[in-house]
Formats: structure tokens, sequence, C-alpha cells
């Protein structure tokens, strides 16, 4: 049974963060006496320097022409400074425009921990191309190196913007015929030493996964920053043709992902009956289209075409926003198993949620694709949202595992054991689900495994046409005494039920 939990094992462990030794423009004076530093007496200017803007043709980067780019664009960002913008060349609509060629992921930061740094295009109206060649390893672009930025918490305010990132979904693989992602056959790797055992190497598009600190219970970012990465910000990017894993991630804190588009992201197809959309290696290659974690996020006004795992999927966290959104599966063999899915395995407490005002619009085929379900709150839909590891900061039933759990009431996991893990929100606390409209999902609705100690607010949601996808055609779980068959509903919940919403159990991925 496909399941999500190798990818969530990858994105947690790049949310891991740890205190580290200086980085390189830290202070490193000693204390002298009366709270003086030991240091020469040479004058300290207060003033922030000028921000500088760097084009990354002036390290020999060619959009106009058939070599890779990758070494003379790191170039160029490793002479960056926080506070200083890198440009790159527009002219996808000349004649004679190859964009840039990535052969090598770009890393916005690569040896110490920077902020304030702006990534975009010469004309905001017409976006730079980055497109991964053939034998790229690993991510197109990704926020951090791990392997070697110590205190990736420090990274913040990184903004990224009008861009168009390729990730040559054609010529990469994800797993390769092996089915096992080891570099031999596939296009998972890195060139940095060290980076793949940071979870940094799948061969998705453009990773903004900077620090969270899952030993944090609270959440509280603004208590210890050093730990979180903030004001990461993803404005006006075009992702297209993502390989697997997802085409953009992020991870950290109050940031954001506004305005983007991501067209086409993996390759949905279950049965071997059904014609692959990229037909290069067994089933292996699904792809989210926006993967996040954290509280405090922001994201709005996106439209995410034919991913194939989760069109948006949220691991959890406080006070986030998913907000007129579009997400879409259009005629075809295409499809996703949710279009916006709540999935807390990390932070379990996603009180103060907000979900409003996005569509979701399934034209696929029945056969071979469609949208399981349309916004799916909770977990356990996924295998009954049983984990064999749970992180310290998830909220379920210790040791527990069952096809009609007890609500855990804002119990935590114990780190590191069997969980089964609920969407936490806490008594005093909102969770607001209004005006979003759903059509063609086979579930429009679903809501299965929210420990719901504070209000639920639901109003002014429309569902239209339920309709049957490949989800039908299983034959049920059969885990823990599970055999769950189900047809086309608008709204089902289960643990809890909810006024006017049809109780069914649906504890199966597919």
């Amino acid at each position: 049974m496909k399941t999500l939990l190798p990818f969530l094992a990858f994105i947690f462990l790049l949310s891991s963060c740890r205190s580290q030794p200086l980085e390189p423009d830290q202070d490193r004076s000693l204390p002298g006496p009366l709270g003086t530093a030991t240091s020469t007496n040479t004058p300290i200017s207060t003033k922030p320097p000028e921000p500088g803007i760097i084009s990354v043709d002036s390290c020999g980067a060619d959009p106009w022409d058939d070599q890779p780019d990758s070494e003379a664009i790191q170039q160029c960002i490793d002479q960056a400074k926080s506070g200083d913008t890198v440009l790159f060349t527009s002219g996808v609509n000349q004649s004679g425009y190859q964009g840039y060629l990535i052969d090598k992921t770009i890393f916005l930061v690569l040896n110490y921990a920077k902020d304030n740094l702006l990534f975009t295009a010469t004309d905001p109206t017409d976006y730079p191309l980055l497109q991964a060649t053939d034998d790229l390893k690993g991510f197109v672009v990704s926020l951090v190196a791990r392997s070697r930025v110590s205190i990736y918490g420090k990274v913040d305010n990184i903004t990224i913007s009008n861009l168009q990132i390729d990730g040559n979904q054609e010529n990469r693989i994800c797993n390769g015929h092996d089915a096992v992602e080891n570099g031999l056959d596939d296009s998972w790797g890195s060139w940095l030493v060290g980076e793949c055992s940071h979870g940094l190497c799948d061969a998705g598009t453009l990773s903004m996964c900077g620090a969270s600190d899952l030993g944090d219970v609270q959440q509280n970012y603004q208590g210890n920053p050093d730990a979180w990465s903030t004001g990461l910000t993803v404005d006006n990017v075009y992702i297209t043709n993502t390989e697997c894993a997802t085409a953009l991630s992020l991870c950290g804190a109050a940031s954001k992902i506004v305005n983007t588009t991501i067209d086409t992201a993996g390759d949905k197809p279950l049965y071997q009956a059904c014609e692959s959309t990229d037909p290069d290696e067994p089933e292996a290659d699904w792809s989210d289209g926006i993967t996040f974690e954290g509280p405090d996020h922001i994201i709005t006004g996106n439209t995410i075409i034919d991913a194939t795992d989760v069109g948006i999927v949220f691991f959890g966290g406080r006070n986030t926003t998913i907000s007129n959104n579009t997400v879409k599966a259009t005629e075809g063999n295409h499809g996703m198993f949710a279009a916006i899915a709540i999935h807390p395995w990390g932070w379990g407490d996603v009180s103060g949620l907000e979900i409003t005002n996005n569509t979701v619009i399934n034209e696929a085929s029945a056969r071979c694709g469609g949208i399981h379900a349309g916004i799916n709150i909770g977990t356990h839909m996924w295998d009954g949202g049983c984990v064999g590891a749970a992180d310290k900061v998830s909220v379920g039933n210790p040791n527990h595992c069952s096809a009609e759990p007890s609500p855990p009431q804002g119990t935590l996991c114990k780190q590191g054991n069997p969980c089964q893990i609920w969407a936490y929100v806490a008594a005093g606390e909102t969770l607001t689900l209004t005006d979003n409209y759903v059509a063609g999902a086979q579930i429009n609705y679903l809501v299965e495994g929210l420990d719901l100690l504070g209000i639920f607010i639901d109003s002014g949601n429309v569902s239209v046409e339920p309709r049957y996808t490949d989800w039908v055609d299983d034959a049920g779980c059969g885990m823990g005494g599970m055999n769950d068959r189900w047809g086309a509903f608008d709204f089902v919940a289960h643990h809890p039920t909810l006024p006017g919403w049809t109780d069914k159990r649906v504890h199966c991925a597919y």
C-alpha cells in the first residue's frame, strides 16, 4: 500500500534543529573588564551596509547558451551578503533564450548563515527559467546546505520571486527501475558530501526548508529564534514538471507562499492497465504540490495543477492560513489522494488554523485518476493515522492503534514510540473551514481524526457532484480489523461526527 511515511521521515528530518558552533559572521570576541570586549581600537560602524545587486551573469552564467550554469550561479550567490539582491536574466520569450541549465542543486545559502536575501528577475513580468538537466541529482533549488551551515535557524527573510523553475520530469527519474533511492539509475543524490544524510536528495524542484524545532511543543519561535527560520517567502514563482517528492517545500515559522503556480508534479496512476503520464519508471514517483509545516504561515493565492500525492499538505502548526488557493486535476490520467490536507504528523496542535475560500476541481479520469478527498482534515485516512515512531510534538494515542480509538484530548505521543496521530484543536481555540468550493472529488470534504476540544467553524462550504475515482476499486485496508469501503459523498466526518455530515469511517489511503 502506498504511504506518505517515507516522505514524512524526510521532511521531519529536514526540520530538526540543534545548537551548533558559531557561524563565521558571529561575534567571537571575549568579555573584557566592565562589560567591554577585548579587541583592537578600530572604531566599529553601526551603520548597516548598503544592499548590493549581483547578476549571476557576472560570474559566467549564460541563459543564452547550452552549457550548465550551476557553478557560475553558485559562485555569485556565495558572494552575496545579507541584504543583497541576486538577479537572473529574463528572456524566455526572446529568440535563442535557453534558460539557466541546472546540473547541480543551487543552494541559496551554502557555507554560513545569511539573512535578508532576494532572488528575482531582471524583468518581473518575464520569469527567467532555471531548467534541471537530465543528470541533476536532488532538488533544483534548495534554501540551505545543511551539511555546511550549522545554525540554519539564522537563515531568515529569504525571498525568491518571479522565477520559473522546471524539474525536467520527462528526463529525470525518481527511484529508478530498481525502485531504490541510491543514485545509480535515478535522480536521487547531491553534489555536496554529507548532504544526503540531511534528507535533501529527492528529485524535487524547490525546497525552502529552513529550521524548525521539533523539540518545541509550544511552537515558540519568537522565544528561540535560532532554532527556527522565519520570513521565508515564495512569491510569484512558476514551478513546472516536478519529478517526485514535492514541487515546493517550506519548513520554519511565520513564512508565506503567495501567488505561485505549480503545474504537473509526479505521476498518479495506480493500476498497470492505466497509462502513466510519466512512464519512465515503476509506480513510485508521487509528488505533492506544496508541502509545509510550522506555525503562523500564510499560503494564499496559489494554483496547483496535477499534483499526484497531495496538492497542498500541511504537517501541523498553530495559527496558519490556507486561503484563496485553487487545486485542480485536469482531464486524463491525473489525480491526487487529497487536494488540501491537514496531516499533522509533526506538530499535532493546529489551533487557529483557517482554511477559507479555496477551490478544488476534479476533471480527471474516474478509472485512472481523480481527486480522492477534496479537503481532508486529520490523518486517519492514512492507515488510521498509525505510525511506528512518533515525534515529540505529535498529538495522539501513545502505543496504540485501533479502528475506533478514543480522542486523545491533547495527549502527546511518546517520542520514537508507536502512536495513532490526530489533529488537535485546544479548548478555547478554533479551526475555521469556511467558504470553500469543492467539485468532483470522491469525498469532497473529509474530517477524520480531529481531536476537537475547541470550536470547529463550518459555514459556506459548497460541495458539487462528488463522483467516483480510481479509489473505488480498492478492496479495503484490512489493518487492525478494518476493511473499509466507501462511495462518493459530499461531507464525511468520523472522529468526530459533525452535525449534517455523513458519519463514515475511511481508514485507508487507497
